[in-house]
């Protein structure tokens, strides 16, 4: 789940790089402190500073990522932007490694965070989430010419993931053996050497990456690696009217439909939630 964009084009150097969809249980959603906990000042604090800081990696296609110009743009960046817009303050980005991303929000270094992090039930317990703003399905990436077919067949095998991502945690459930790493491309890679069996991460990922290195040796396993996944903005616990003007504005812009025309610039499928998912 991690997002590490560092090969992308380039080649396969920095082979150390790097995921997405996603969403973990565990050591991320480790008690939030008073940075975070039990304060609903965060709106106001923002609006008098004129600037939201949002925690992202920077480094995950099509997320969120830095084109060969070097801006910062994705679907999440968009989508983020137009949050900003909302609450009339200026979006500021802080980019920092999926495995301390979550952490930042407790210290206190940005307000919210949007990188494909999926609102689990112990995450639940130390922040709070948005309303999603994008759904996907897990799924399994193999060498071309594994012997793996399906889903079905990781266990006992190998697989690339990281040790906070929840796809890292299926994996372990589905059996697999996990080989820890710092992102998604380093994962791919590691499965196109035939270093390791496997990776997982969400359809989206997949799809930026085999588009983005269409010579990599990979392929999609038969079957979707449990339920579809929510993505939603992480925040602290207790911000309730944050979480709320945030709730509005993704509500807004999906009834507007301009989360479906961000989609169509980035991703091959409309990953807009329906009514019924974000109905809060």
């Amino acid at each position: 789940m991690t997002r590490r964009r560092a090969l992308g084009l380039a080649g396969l150097a920095g082979l150390g790089a790097v995921l997405a969809a996603c969403g973990t249980a565990g050591s991320d959603a480790e008690g939030s402190s008073s940075a975070s906990a039990g304060s609903d000042d965060a709106l106001a604090r923002i609006r008098k500073d004129g600037v939201i800081r949002i925690g992202m990696e920077g480094t995950f296609r099509p997320y969120g990522y830095h084109d060969s110009s070097g801006k910062l743009v994705g679907f999440e960046k968009e989508i983020a932007d137009l949050i900003a817009a909302d609450l009339g303050v200026r979006a500021e980005y802080v980019e920092t490694q999926w495995d301390s991303l979550i952490a930042g929000v407790d210290a206190g270094r940005y307000d919210i965070v949007i990188n494909n992090i999926a609102p689990t039930d112990e995450r639940k317990k130390a922040f709070d989430f948005s309303i999603p703003y994008a759904v996907s399905e897990g799924r399994v990436g193999v060498a071309k010419d594994s012997a793996l077919h399906s889903v079905d067949e990781v266990s006992g095998h190998s697989a690339a993931q990281t040790l906070t991502s929840n796809y890292g945690q299926q994996m372990a459930e589905h059996g697999a053996q996990i080989v820890p790493v710092t992102g998604f491309d380093e994962a791919a890679m590691l499965v196109h050497y035939g270093r390791v069996d496997c990776t997982a991460n969400d359809f989206v990922t997949f799809d930026a990456f085999f588009r983005e290195r269409p010579d990599i040796n990979v392929r999609l396993l038969d079957g979707v690696l449990g339920d579809a996944v929510d993505s939603a903005i992480l925040m602290g616990k207790g911000q309730t009217a944050l979480k709320d003007a945030i709730d509005a504005s993704l509500r807004r812009h999906i009834d507007d439909g301009d989360l479906t025309r961000i989609y169509a610039k980035y991703v091959s499928q409309d990953l807009t939630p329906s009514a019924s998912q974000t109905k809060g």
